[in-house]
């Protein structure tokens, strides 16, 4: 067994529920939609493009100066490659699905130490709705504001409110405006 803290009784648990997850349809299409992604080198390139302009924006914000309209227009016009790349798309669905099943799991397992029983489905639907919705940075860091770096905490580094016009707040960066997320490029994709 390796070094850790859990008992033989918990890794045997953990172990089934790992073969279960890597044996899932959900989690095998999801495996799949990345691999293809990454066997792809213009997805790729065309993804590493965006994040690498979305940086860009970000560290330009940080230093206080706002970008210009032209570095805007670029960083959406990349933006949209990216959303109408298939397979680009499809790896950030992928992606995204993944780690929201991760987290419903990381939440059972929260709140069954929490409660001392495991919870039922709905505890667990109504605590993620909760910290969706409560957490001041949007809900992008899954109501846990400590996952978040402090300086962007006001909006975060997940989904933004809108609320913000271009290049202004901190943003998410990942979508057009009018959605309920910011454009500013910020946090890249």
């Amino acid at each position: 067994m390796a070094n850790t803290s859990l008992t033989p009784e918990l890794v045997a648990h953990v172990t089934n529920l790992a073969s279960a997850f890597a044996q899932n349809q959900k989690v095998v299409a999801a495996k799949a939609r990345i691999g293809l992604f990454y066997q792809n080198p213009a997805a790729t390139d065309l993804f590493r493009r965006l994040n690498e302009y979305g940086e860009k924006l970000r560290e330009k914000h940080q230093a206080g100066m706002s970008p210009s309209e032209a570095e805007l227009a670029e960083f959406d016009k990349l933006r949209a490659a990216v959303v109408e790349n298939e397979l680009c798309k499809g790896f950030l669905e992928a992606n995204q699905q993944v780690e929201e099943m991760i987290a419903t799991v990381q939440q059972y397992l929260v709140l069954a130490i929490q409660k001392g029983c495991a919870p039922t489905d709905e505890e667990v639907a109504a605590t993620l709705t909760q910290q969706m919705s409560s957490c001041s940075c949007g809900g992008g860091c899954h109501g846990d504001c400590e996952d978040c770096d402090k300086e962007s905490c006001k909006h975060g580094e997940g989904e933004c409110c809108g609320k913000h016009k271009h290049g202004e707040g901190e943003c998410c960066g990942k979508h057009k405006h009018g959605e309920g997320e910011c454009g500013c490029g910020k946090h890249g994709a």
